[in-house]
């Protein structure tokens, strides 16, 4: 049985190993994420994704966007 699911991201389109199984190797733990911007990505993730994992690429994108709506709105 593979531990590790080849997988493209479906926000960019990009191939990546998603490690769902081998969370402590997960791409997804080399970027540190508030409970706030977690909340964020895995709301985006549901709403237009299907709940589908990102690309360590894109999370650092869905930070910096969660900021910038953060900065927009004033807060």
């Amino acid at each position: 049985m593979n531990k590790h699911t080849q997988a493209g991201c479906p926000r960019c389109h990009q191939p990546f190993i998603c490690k769902v199984n081998s969370i402590l190797k997960c791409d997804c733990l080399q970027i540190n994420l508030t409970h706030e911007e977690t909340q964020y990505i895995r709301d985006k993730a549901l709403l237009n994704y299907d709940g589908d994992c990102f690309c360590l690429n894109c999370l650092h994108q869905l930070k910096a966007e969660y900021h910038q709506q953060l900065i927009s709105r004033g807060n």
